[in-house]
């Protein structure tokens, strides 16, 4: 028995390593396209999470804007409608700490940046209001809250920040933003002066004397 010359040796060996190198290619483009797939699919994950919560965010503007308008009703209503308000009221602020719960088990939490610096990164500038209270660019009201999924920005907030300038008719009670509730009209009173009772001649008079 001959003993295989080290030519047929060496064309073996090289025919073996291509095989593996193959079979190692092969796998290392399934590993990539199940990696790209998963990938794919957590964007699709995290893309339809975004949707959804973003549309309770939705849900959370009307409920705080329902809580603003009732709080700015005319308190001299009578005593049914405001009873059946204050219950309407305490019905929509029940469901809109519900929905913040959820949210945060979702880890959503709310910016809450006011009095803190309004960064562009989070919050866009939609309004200024000169103050000499307090330093510019900083936050004084939120017209749209702004919201964090995890690290990440869900959604910027819409603030109003503060700039130089006067503010001589500012009352800490009011909210500058809004318009002050007006006087309720008082009724009108007549101008029409009151008639006189018709005078009759002096010959008609002295004919119904005799009568």
């Amino acid at each position: 028995m001959t003993a295989p010359s080290s030519a047929q040796f060496d064309s073996d060996t090289e025919r073996l390593i291509a095989q593996l190198r193959k079979r190692c290619e092969a796998l290392e483009r399934r590993r990539t396209e199940y990696e790209d797939e998963l990938a794919r699919r957590d964007a699709q994950s995290e893309a339809s999470l975004r949707r959804l919560l973003t549309g309770l965010l939705d849900v959370d503007d009307a409920l705080a804007e329902s809580l603003r308008w009732s709080a700015n009703q005319d308190p001299t209503v009578p005593d049914r409608a405001a009873s059946a308000l204050a219950s309407l009221t305490e019905q929509v602020s029940a469901a809109h700490k519900l929905l913040r719960h959820r949210l945060l088990a979702a880890d959503v939490r709310a910016m809450d940046l006011v009095h803190q610096r309004a960064e562009p990164a989070i919050a866009r500038v939609v309004g200024a209001r000169p103050t000499s209270r307090y330093p510019a660019d900083l936050v004084l009201e939120e017209r749209l809250p702004g919201f964090y999924l995890g690290q990440q920005v869900l959604r910027t907030a819409e603030v109003v920040v503060a700039v130089p300038g006067s503010d001589p008719d500012f009352d800490p009670g009011l909210d500058p933003s809004r318009e002050t509730a007006r006087e309720p009209k008082q009724p009108r009173q007549s101008t029409t002066a009151r008639r006189q009772p018709r005078r009759l001649p002096r010959h008609k008079r002295r004919t119904r004397r005799r009568s």
